[in-house]
């Protein structure tokens, strides 16, 4: 096997994973991140038993274990009168079904949990404060120019990694690939002290509430320190996730249930992301360029598989540059093999908002459909995202 030297663009968690896959199969990485130390934005995460066995193999699993929570459930909850429309069994029931738990934990600490074993593999360099500028790809890989404390290097490499997230320099600078796009949805996001929560189950199970227009969804972060919250809204105009207040808040969500609203009424710092996605995903790998995580498929994140699908690229791009083929047709491999199952993931989120927003008698329909299920057949229609491993 060809040991390559490969930078990564972007110290976030598909970079720190990738970076973990291709050290372990004897790869040289240097990790390029443009901030000036780790940091992870926005709060909760949720890591399925497909992204789960990825970083079990990294020997992660018992950081994992220690630094998240697995919910009993998931309760999808009538968001207008708070009443629950079905119980999705989590917990043990998926460690049977799928070998391996659902967790959810804060971004912040899976982050910081690659980032030490980054940190103390030989084989991996972290750059920090470093922006890569320019790239110029040629037969023999790529020379890599960066931008650091004033300064402009270049470095050489055998593969170029865009890891560097939705706002892509490598996608669109270097590969010329369209930018993702905004969704005309804002995700509004908060961690309240779990001191404060009086909502029977909330610090054990994830609740999703269906509204009219806008969904919620809650679960545990932090060993049941902190409830992550994040409600959607639709919104033209996506300068509005700077315009965030407890009272704006109340009035987007006025007609909700006295259950959810008692929620929004507690002291919490919130914060507005706008949603975007890639709509149109034809290209991974192009030369000695890859692209992984939201760097390729940006996703909304209603099938709560973002982080789960660049874990997952990670660990195939690992594994289609150690088979001993020439680079350029190991990355071939690498996109043939990730295109198809991340466009239906891609499709899934996308049908799941249209789901979670509908109004009127769509959605009494929706809620009635869900009523009439049992959870574990609900749960099903997740399993072949779930059960799949590299």
């Amino acid at each position: 096997m060809t040991r390559y030297k490969i930078i990564i663009s972007g110290g976030g968690i598909a970079g720190l994973t990738a970076a973990l896959c291709l050290a372990k199969a004897g790869h040289r990485v240097n990790v390029s991140e443009r901030s000036t130390a780790p940091s992870a934005l926005g709060a909760g995460i949720q890591i399925s038993p497909n992204a789960f066995h990825v970083l079990k193999t990294l020997g992660l699993s018992g950081k994992l274990l220690s630094a998240g929570t697995a919910p009993s459930a998931i309760m999808m909850m009538n968001a207008m009168n708070g009443k629950n429309l079905a119980r999705l069994p989590l917990g043990f029931y998926i460690e049977d079904t799928h070998d391996a738990p659902y967790l959810v934990l804060h971004r912040a600490d899976l982050q910081n949990i690659l980032f030490e074993a980054c940190d103390a593999h030989p084989d991996i360099t972290m750059t920090y404060g470093a922006k890569i500028i320019d790239a110029a790809i040629h037969e023999n890989g790529a020379t890599v120019m960066t931008e650091r404390d004033g300064s402009t290097n270049e470095h050489l490499c055998d593969i170029l990694i865009g890891a560097d997230g939705i706002h892509s320099c490598v996608r669109h600078d270097i590969l010329d690939l369209p930018k993702a796009v905004y969704t005309g949805k804002i995700a509004w996001r908060a961690l309240i002290p779990a001191n404060q929560v009086k909502l029977s189950g909330a610090m054990s199970d994830t609740y999703v509430w269906l509204g009219s227009k806008a969904h919620a969804v809650t679960y545990p972060v932090r060993n049941g320190e902190y409830l992550n919250i994040i409600a959607v809204t639709q919104e033209r105009d996506e300068a509005k996730a700077k315009e965030i207040s407890k009272d704006k808040l109340l009035d987007k969500f006025a007609h909700w249930s006295d259950d959810f609203k008692a929620l929004l009424e507690l002291e919490a710092d919130w914060s507005g992301w706008p949603l975007y996605e890639t709509r149109h995903i034809d290209c991974m790998a192009e030369r000695s360029v890859a692209l992984i995580g939201d760097a390729a498929h940006a996703m909304l994140p209603f099938a709560a598989q973002g982080a789960a699908q660049a874990i997952e690229d990670a660990a195939v791009l690992s594994k289609c540059l150690s088979t001993g083929n020439h680079k350029q047709d190991a990355l071939k491999a690498f996109e043939k093999a990730r295109l198809p199952r991340v466009k239906r993931v891609v499709k899934t989120a996308r049908r799941n908002g249209q789901i979670y927003h509908l109004s009127g008698i769509a959605a009494t329909a929706r809620n009635l459909g869900i009523s009439n299920n049992s959870g574990e057949k609900l749960l099903a229609k997740q399993d072949w995202i779930y059960r799949w491993q590299v």
